[in-house]
């Protein structure tokens, strides 16, 4: 995971995933915006599944419980709010 961008009110990660890779259930205390730049994956939102190709874009409220696996390697954009915690993205991704 990269910090690509932080903004008065964003922190831009950029997240690289293997195919399989599956980042289990989470949520975040702010609304997120995963927007896809390589690959695919299966974003499964609070029991709807979503199959997301390279440049969709999908936004999330916070406390939204969801969880995705990249069909694809893949590479990921992900907008979080400024006063969220890249550490909290990294435990998620550290529990595959």
């Amino acid at each position: 995971m990269t910090l690509l961008l932080e903004t008065s009110s964003t922190k831009e990660l950029r997240i690289c995933l293997a195919k399989g890779v599956l980042m289990v259930d989470h949520k975040s205390p702010f609304p997120i915006v995963i927007h896809i730049q390589e690959g695919s994956i299966n974003l499964n939102i609070a029991g709807v599944m979503h199959t997301m190709t390279k440049g969709d874009l999908i936004g999330i409220e916070g406390a939204i419980i969801h969880n995705l696996k990249a069909t694809e390697n893949s590479i990921i954009r992900l907008s979080i709010h400024k006063k969220d915690h890249m550490e909290r993205v990294q435990n998620v991704l550290n529990t595959n």
